[in-house]
């Protein structure tokens, strides 16, 4: 828009429409006919050479050649890559479809257990690299985490086998990252705590640190895939492979050996076969309490639904044949699982603020507690209880005791200790001969 300069006029006028492209072209000979890429420069410095993936050259390449740029082709993947972690695999490869589905919930944060892991990894990584005595770390704070004596001894138990693996085998390596397999649409690798080998031995072993209480296999997927990404990183097929779960809470380091070929092979019969239908996409949810145990899918997993769905609720068990009972035993391990974490994401909802219709939080049944223990005894002794009934003494647990001498003293334990069952209680079963052996306990 412009303002009028005409002598007696005050105000404004429209700016003169600028020439259609028809109208260039009638005054350009050739224009209308030319591509966009030859009006706006000289045919001699448009690139000759065709982009072999894309057909000619797009503009900004044009453009790009002439101030002297690198020329990209820039591609949109279908599918992010999916990472398959190892400390999971047992989980994913029982149900490939767990993986996608899993992306769809939110990572909860680490609890507690898992924090005190993290820094007691920490503290045996480093004082393997500096040669340091983790009991010195006592009390004191390693990624968050004040050290108990606990603490230390489990770092403490670690650096000893990794001292017997350099000792064994001359090269060992910490917090290795190795991957098993990689394509364009997954990837499965992961970070082993010790990697020992020696390559005239042909011997090559993976030590896996555990500082829960639930007991880990050394045979384990997540081993295995650990072990198939430092043969990967190595370039070698090793005649021996031995895989160590280090577990202090559960008694002495267990061991397991295998060959590599033997690994080569589960590779290509369980593992590819369980990365591809879960790179996929496609693949249905295949429950069990295996897979389903610490799935973090089970909220939005369509066959837990389902499983729920196929439990009667109304139905009189006494009417039920033997086959009906242990068919809905089956299905109820299932539901149980999904129930625990269907709870266990309503008390979250609730705690933080929201609204489910029908529910709220409400006190657990209260317990009578002293309010004083000295004005307590007291009023008893006013009121004729002898001393001696006011308290209660009893001998500590074996398990107290084991943590009390610690790991070097608690053998002398043995000769004073038994396990004894405290009754029989209704379990999957697995063959005649573990059921007989279970019995025998």
């Amino acid at each position: 828009m412009l303002f009028s300069l005409e002598p007696g006029i005050c105000g404004v006028t429209s700016e003169p429409a600028r020439p259609t492209n028809t109208q260039r072209a009638r005054r350009v000979p050739g224009h209308a006919t030319r591509t966009r890429a030859q009006r706006i420069t000289r045919q001699d410095r448009i690139p000759k050479a065709p982009c072999p993936s894309r057909g000619p050259w797009p503009l900004r390449h044009v453009r790009g050649a002439q101030l002297g740029l690198p020329i990209t082709h820039k591609r949109k993947s279908r599918m992010k890559q999916l990472l398959l972690r190892p400390s999971s695999a047992a989980r994913w490869i029982a149900c490939p479809a767990s993986a996608r589905l899993s992306l769809k919930v939110p990572k909860e944060e680490s609890g507690e257990a898992a924090q005190i892991g993290t820094a007691i990894h920490a503290l045996s990584e480093t004082c393997w690299q500096l040669d340091q005595d983790p009991m010195d770390f006592v009390g004191k704070t390693i990624e968050g985490i004040v050290m108990t004596r606990e603490n230390a001894e489990f770092a403490l138990a670690h650096i000893r086998m990794v001292a017997g693996l350099e000792a064994e085998l001359g090269t060992v390596k910490v917090e290795q990252y190795g991957i098993a397999y990689e394509d364009s649409l997954v990837k499965v690798g992961g970070t082993a705590d010790v990697v020992a080998y020696n390559l005239e031995k042909s011997v090559l072993v993976i030590a896996d640190l555990k500082t829960g209480r639930q007991w880990v296999d050394a045979d384990s997927d997540q081993m295995r895939i650990y072990a198939l990404g430092m043969m990967h990183k190595l370039v070698k097929v090793f005649d021996k492979v031995g895989l160590t779960i280090v577990q202090p809470q559960t008694g002495e380091n267990r061991h397991h050996e295998m060959t590599g070929d033997e690994l080569m092979q589960w590779k290509a019969d369980v593992l590819i076969p369980a990365v591809t239908a879960a790179k996929d996409g496609r693949s249905e949810p295949t429950p069990s309490k295996e897979a389903c145990q610490y799935c973090p899918a089970k909220m939005i997993c369509p066959a837990q639904t389902k499983a729920l769905a196929a439990v009667p609720v109304t139905a009189d068990i006494a009417t039920l044949t033997p086959d009906q009972v242990s068919d809905l035993l089956d299905k109820a391990e299932l539901v149980e699982d999904f129930i625990t974490a269907l709870r266990k994401q309503a008390t979250k909802t609730l705690e933080a603020g929201g609204v489910l219709r029908g529910w709220q939080m409400a006190p657990k049944r209260p317990t009578r507690q002293w309010t004083k223990d000295s004005d307590a005894v007291q009023v008893l002794l006013s009121a004729g209880v002898p001393e001696t009934q006011l308290y209660e003494t009893s001998m500590i647990t074996p398990a107290a005791a084991d943590k009390i001498l610690g790991k070097d003293r608690k053998q002398v334990l043995d000769a004073v200790t038994k396990k004894v069952s405290s009754g029989l209680t209704l379990s999957k079963s697995r063959g005649l001969g573990e059921s007989t052996a279970l019995l025998q306990l």
